[in-house]
């Protein structure tokens, strides 16, 4: 059976609606309750958050979930000290891994208007008055620690609270003003909205939201499903008392209250069945009948005037009521041969002395012994006969003797137990301590079984990786390759460069959308000279000193020993300058490397099938697969194009005339109609006219295609 703790405001439950919850749960109650109580399911304890006995609680039992009822539910002025106390409660859910915390709020705390900023941000919110600003804030704090001590908090936002009515809550303070026919101050204006949920139907929404085991957290609000104004509780008082007079403080009401509770619907399958309302004659009955009668007023105000006296005046209040009573029964016993040999003066010593102590042992038996010296004085023994008398020592001796020794007893009892509760705390901090040590190691476990999927995960990607670079055109293995690297690396500042082969030059083939506009479209590679004798060692280049115009990585792709590609990283955060991410940037260059190799191997291999006979022209197939490749590429954001078509159809022509003009990155090919194509890379539009001035004087004419064919 789970146990659950309910604090705060707990005169707001029932007995009822204790015993309710304590045929599903073993209930610990830390506050006061206005009756008693006696199930086996149920323990109270007249403790409060900031009492040590509070924090007590938590290593003895295992709390599955903590009611927190704030002083402002049911429409109340907020308790003393409320928000440490709440912190307080926090502070033991968070150390006792509590799953969850339910505060029972008041929906005046959605009471507020909005003041908003220039860029639509709320700068400021107004409250109508004190309680809704006040519990807003411990909303606030609640929001707070709930964050700092990772614990799943759920508000509910509460109407007014019927079933128990006393004079403390709204109801109670309406009837009691009714009952002594003095006017009901309503708080809202007349046609504003006014609600009750009923404590049968607060007890079930609680046992859903206790059982909901997946529950993250949230803020609800908590309606009965019925529309009723203030006008409509005034007439129904009114039915009760003809004559009463009703005033409205007219508050502004700009909270929006939902009508139905469609979220706990949603969320927990809560259903309000008790209509409220229709019940306030019978509750205003029940109030006349059970509450204002006063039964035991008299008894419970000396209680707590006793209470709010303090322990000790309550402790010399019974010290001397108990030595009256000791008195007089001497006195009345004395005659009596039954109390020849019984002393009962030093009987109360002894009572005295064992209760409170040395000190208050020693106090009592002073106090028999002034009264012993007023009865030798009164049998005429002066001070002198009765000092000097040894003989009349003895009592004297023996009520002092008494009241030390049963003192002493009782400190050194008391003692003990100060000791043991000093080694009680030293071991509950052993105990929190290597409970936290425990938690820490699941945590740890639980990270560590993280990383260990994530490193399988890896070996996943990188498989996926070597499936996607099995190509043959080397243009897919660029843009396959950048799509994989920008995923495994989590960078999108990649760059691959196409390297001449007089290693003078590097053309960008392809670089992550972020880098298209920023990165030129060609290097000279003698502006990176330190990065390119680096990378010619075969070594990943770490721009560790972090120089201006610098990719922070970069790493070589080589073809018989020469530089090939290019590989680069513009951008890194902060985390990702470890020797880890250097590792696997290294691993994933070489498996371009491997495919990139792959692919120029079976180009050379099939170049027979590639090139018409003759010519640098490309047959239509390849063409087709180029532009197909540079397409996506465009579509990605990671490069660009221009396709141009020529007039002529002359192959031998055509080709003759681009000797020596186009870059080795472009391409020259034929449709299957024989007109014929270029290709050319890292392009556009804009700054294609250089290109095209240089056709015209080949006397080459053309036109700007999107597609072939």
């Amino acid at each position: 059976m789970a146990t659950i703790l309910i604090t705060g405001n707990t005169r707001l439950f029932t007995l009822e609606a204790y015993t309710e919850l304590a045929a599903q749960y073993r209930l610990v109650i830390a506050g006061e309750v206005p009756f008693s109580i006696r199930e086996k399911n149920i323990r109270l304890y007249s403790t409060m958050p900031r009492e040590e006995k509070f924090s007590q609680l938590f290593d003895v039992y295992s709390f599955q979930a903590v009611y927190y009822v704030t002083g402002y539910a049911d429409g109340g002025e907020g308790m003393f000290g409320e928000m440490e106390q709440l912190e307080q409660t926090f502070l033991e859910c968070g150390r006792s891994r509590v799953e969850k915390l339910i505060l029972l709020s008041t929906v005046d705390s959605r009471n507020y208007l909005e003041h908003y900023g220039r860029s639509g941000e709320i700068i400021k919110k107004d409250y109508p008055f004190g309680r809704a600003f006040g519990a807003a804030k411990i909303e606030e704090t609640a929001r707070y620690f709930a964050e700092k001590t990772r614990v799943p908090m759920v508000i509910l936002w509460l109407p007014y609270v019927a079933d128990r009515i006393n004079d403390t809550n709204f109801l109670g303070r309406i009837f009691l003003k009714m009952r002594e026919e003095k006017k009901v101050l309503l708080p809202y204006h007349k046609e504003d909205r006014v609600d009750f949920i009923s404590m049968p139907d607060l007890v079930s929404l609680l046992f859903r939201i206790t059982e909901e085991t997946e529950d993250e957290g949230g803020d609800y609000y908590v309606s009965s499903g019925y529309e009723y104004q203030y006008g409509d509780l005034e007439e129904l008082l009114k039915l009760c008392v003809p004559d009463l007079q009703v005033i409205y403080e007219n508050y502004p009401n700009t909270s929006k209250i939902p009508r139905y509770p469609v979220e706990l619907r949603k969320k927990y399958g809560f259903v309000p069945v008790d209509n409220v309302m229709e019940n306030i004659g019978s509750y205003y009955r029940r109030f006349t009948r059970e509450i204002y009668q006063g039964k035991g007023k008299i008894t419970g105000k000396a209680v707590a005037f006793l209470k709010k006296a303090g322990g000790s005046v309550f402790k010399y209040l019974e010290i001397l009521v108990l030595f009256v009573l000791a008195e007089l029964l001497s006195r009345y016993t004395s005659n009596s041969v039954y109390f020849k040999f019984v002393d009962v003066r030093l009987f109360y010593i002894v009572i005295v002395g064992t209760t409170y102590g040395m000190r208050m042992g020693i106090l009592g038996a002073l106090l028999e012994c002034i009264v012993l010296i007023r009865q030798y004085a009164n049998i005429g023994m002066n001070g002198v006969l009765l000092f000097y008398n040894i003989e009349n020592w003895i009592p004297f001796v023996v009520y002092l003797m008494a009241g030390s020794i049963t003192g002493y007893i009782k400190n050194k009892k008391t003692d003990e137990l100060e000791f043991s509760r000093v080694e009680y705390n030293l071991l509950r901090n052993k105990y929190l301590f290597l409970n936290d040590v425990y938690h820490g190691a699941m945590q740890n476990k639980g990270e560590y079984k993280r990383q260990i999927l994530g490193y399988k995960d890896s070996f996943g990607k990188i498989f996926d990786a070597v499936q996607k670079l099995d190509n043959e055109l080397p243009e897919s293995i660029f843009l396959e390759g950048l799509q994989i690297m920008e995923d495994i690396l989590e960078n999108h500042s990649i760059a691959i460069y196409t390297l001449d082969s007089w290693q003078r030059f590097g053309r960008l083939a392809v670089c992550s959308n972020s880098q298209l506009t920023k990165l030129t479209k060609s290097i000279r590679m003698e502006d990176y000279q330190e990065l390119y004798n680096t990378v010619k060692r075969r070594e990943v280049w770490k721009n560790s000193e972090m120089a201006d115009g610098m990719p922070m990585y970069a790493c070589g792709v080589f073809k018989d020993d020469a530089l090939a590609l290019l590989i680069t990283i513009q951008e890194a955060s902060t985390e990702q300058y470890g020797t880890h991410y250097m590792n696997i940037f290294r691993i994933l260059c070489g498996l371009v490397q491997t495919s990139f190799l792959r692919a120029v191997e079976y180009e050379s291999l099939t170049e027979e099938k590639t090139f018409y006979p003759g010519t640098n022209v490309v047959y239509p197939d390849r063409l087709n697969k180029l532009v197909r490749v540079q397409q996506d590429m465009k579509d990605a954001g990671v490069a660009d194009y221009v396709l141009v078509k020529f007039e002529s159809k002359d192959k031998a022509f055509v080709s003759e005339s681009l000797s020596g003009m186009i870059r080795a990155t472009d391409t020259l090919g034929a449709d299957g109609s024989g007109s014929l194509y270029l290709l050319l890379l890292q392009m556009n539009r804009q700054n294609f006219p250089v290109v095209g001035d240089k056709l015209k004087k080949k006397r080459l004419s053309y036109q700007l295609v999107e597609k072939v064919g």
